[in-house]
């Protein structure tokens, strides 16, 4: 889920690039369509895949289940984002929240890798 949360932030800072920051308030830009669809198409597979990750991380490790969460919680403030995004006056705060869900969604999915790091022993 952290690889596919990446590629998906990736594919928004393309998007910021190829679509214009000051269009009107539109569901789909006329321009830089392509990049556009494919950020929205793979946020909403995140959701889903986010959605359903929750109940069978819920019978893992206490860490397992909190970073399911937390992942979850994360892409769900970036597809609000997204919403807002769409109208122009607006279109700032909801930037802001896609960031904010990505990095929060990212470290959700990475939390169980960095628990699972071994600690050094002290020699002896």
């Amino acid at each position: 889920m952290g690889v596919l949360v990446t590629v998906d932030l990736v594919l928004g800072v393309v998007a910021l690039i190829a679509v214009p920051y000051h269009r009107h308030t539109a569901v789909v830009p006329v321009h830089g369509r392509v990049v556009y669809l494919a950020h929205a198409i793979l946020g909403a597979l995140l959701g889903l895949a986010a959605l359903a990750v929750v109940p069978r991380a819920r019978r893992m490790e206490r860490v397992v289940w909190v970073g399911a969460v937390t992942g979850l919680v994360g892409v769900g403030v970036a597809a609000a984002g997204g919403m807002l995004a769409i109208v122009q006056s607006l279109r700032l705060l909801g930037m802001g929240l896609m960031l904010l869900g990505a990095v929060t969604a990212e470290a959700g999915y990475l939390m169980p890798l960095i628990d699972s790091v071994p600690q050094d022993q002290p020699p002896g």
